[in-house]
Parts: structure tokens; sequence; C-alpha cells
């Protein structure tokens, strides 16, 4: 690629994954687009993990930080570190096709407008099992009558019909899962979204600073601090695109998160704060929608408890109730 290109600041947060994360770091090493930078963020390491990252050094710059705290805290660290015009976020579980960053630049650069872009997160069929939503699908098409009826709520009236688009927030708050599939691939040019995937998320790094970075507001794994950022940019007037050219394969697996689940209290305070700041129960059809899907939730980690004996996931229910108290004015964010 020309010299002159922008450079790319590909962050990547991590912990303990001096072994696995070789294969993330042998795909950027492919990339066809050489004038990027990886910036790691570690949150403790205890193995040979920065042994094992420092070692790509000798294939393009790399910056090692350590950071306690939480994902969000990690992710402020690295972009404010990144020296490059566009900043790229992505997992230490993913894998990118070679044509990742050319394809993530060749669409900002056609309009000064886009903001932010994002691509497909396709999880490979051995993984699919690793992710909540994923893991249940063959029960709610194809298990017992409750389960099947359940599917029938989620996608028929929660995913409005239309599980299978990206890169798209729903009426409800449900967030659409095409990303993650090979049929999103059947998409021909880039697009405008609502929404960047989070292994996949890359945006101008000075719109990323005006609007302040990752807002800590997000509790425990920070869930929606992606997409609350990817709404403030398009609120400054730009513009979100999904190219489905720039392919991430995302390779979650059973261990840590998925075995270890982490506690539901932040994720539902999470989800109503995210709610009410960027899509709002502001119609009698939104507030229910809304309101089923909140509920859909709640089953879903009491479930969890049931199966898992977590009593962690129980918190779920205190996390809805203060932050709808929270949006309704009748308590205060501590």
């Amino acid at each position: 690629m020309n010299k002159k290109m922008p450079v790319i600041s590909v962050l990547v947060p991590t912990k303990n994954r001096g072994e696995s994360i070789r294969e993330t770091f042998n795909s950027l090493a492919s990339q066809t687009y050489k004038d990027f930078e990886v910036v790691v963020v570690d949150g403790g390491s205890t193995d040979n993990t920065k042994e094992t990252i420092l070692s790509y050094s000798k294939y393009f710059p790399v910056t090692f930080y350590v950071k306690k705290g939480g994902l969000i805290p990690q992710m402020n660290v690295a972009w404010k570190k990144a020296k490059g015009k566009y900043i790229v976020r992505t997992d230490d579980d993913a894998v990118f096709d070679k044509n990742w960053l050319k394809e993530i630049v060749l669409v900002f650069e056609s309009d000064k407008t886009i903001g932010g872009v994002t691509g497909p997160s396709i999880i490979p069929k051995e993984n699919l099992g690793a992710r909540d939503l994923l893991h249940y699908q063959e029960n709610l098409k194809k298990g017992n009558f409750l389960w099947r009826l359940l599917g029938k709520v989620y996608y028929d009236y929660i995913m409005e019909g239309e599980p299978l688009r990206v890169s798209h927030f729903f009426k409800s708050g449900a967030f659409a899962i095409g990303a993650n599939y090979k049929s999103c691939l059947k998409y021909k040019k880039a697009f405008s979204v609502d929404d960047l995937q989070a292994c996949n998320w890359a945006a101008k790094k000075d719109l990323l600073k005006k609007i302040g970075g990752f807002d800590t507001i997000y509790l425990g794994i920070g869930e929606y601090h992606e997409p609350d950022a990817a709404q403030k940019i398009m609120k400054l007037g730009f513009k979100l695109y999904f190219n489905p050219r720039a392919i991430v394969y995302h390779k979650p697996s059973k261990e840590g998160f998925f075995k270890e689940r982490p506690e539901a209290y932040g994720r539902a305070l999470n989800f109503v704060n995210f709610y009410f700041r960027h899509i709002k129960p502001d119609t009698l059809d939104k507030t229910l929608r809304f309101s089923i899907y909140l509920t859909f939730l709640n089953l879903f980690w009491i479930y969890k408890f049931l199966t898992t004996r977590q009593l962690n996931q129980l918190g779920s229910i205190k996390g809805t109730f203060d932050g709808l108290a929270i949006n309704l004015g009748l308590k205060r964010m501590t």
C-alpha cells in the first residue's frame, strides 16, 4: 500500500493468552495493509503473554501496557496511546482476513462523513456454543413447545422478524446477529448501519476523543460501552458503515466468560442505561418491546442460575430495578 495512506492503530485487550493469541497476531502479520501499529493493554497476565506479543514487533510496531480494573479502562488507555488516524478495537480471540485493515481504510477514505466502520465478525460453527444467544439457537428453533414459543417471541417480536440483519439495534433494545454468520458475506458493497461489531469496531480517533472515549458508566465486563460510543459518534453527525469485505473470524471459547459467568447485576444495569440513553421507550410500541425483552433477559439469567447455581446471576433483578429507578428519576446513580 502507498506509504501516504493513514496509520491504523489496532487495540487489543488481553490477559493470560500467551499461546492462543499467536493465531490473532499471525493474522495481523499477514495483513496486506502495512501502515498500522498494535497497542496491547494487558489486565495483569501471569503467563508469557507479554513475551509472545512483543516477539511480533519484528513484523509491525507493538506497544504493550498493563492496566487492571476492567475492559473499559484498558481500552481508554489504548486509544489515548494510539498514534493512528483510525483506531480499531478488536479481541484477543479474533483472526483477521488478510485484507481486513485495507477494507476498513478504503471505506473511511471514501467519504469524510463516515465516522465508524465495521464488518463481519463471523463465529465459526465450532465456536457458536460459546455465545449465549447462539448457544441456544437450536432450542429456540427446534426445541420443545416452550422453547419454540420463546423463540417465536424473540425472533418475531423482539427482533422484529429480522434476526439476521447486521449491526442493528431493534426497538426492543435487542441487537441483530447477522454479522456473526457467513450469510452476511452475500452483501456486495458497504452500506450504512447503526452499530459497530465489538471485535470489529473502527472509528476516527479524533471523534473518539471528542466524545470522551469509552464511558465508564458501564459496569462489570462493560457491556454496551462499544455501541454507546458508536451511537455518540452518530449523534455528532457522522455515519457508520458495514463493509462485508472487512472480515473478522471471532473464536470465543467455553472457558473464561462462558464458564465463570460475570455477575448479572451490571449486565442488566448496563442494558437499561444504554436503552434509555440511546433508544428510549418514547412510544407505547417501544415501551412494550423493551419491557418484554427486559423480561426475557431476566428469565434467561434466572435460568442460568438454576443450571449453574451461580448466585450472581440473580443480580440481574436488582440491576433491572436500579436501572429503571435511576432512569425514571427515582434514584441517583452511585
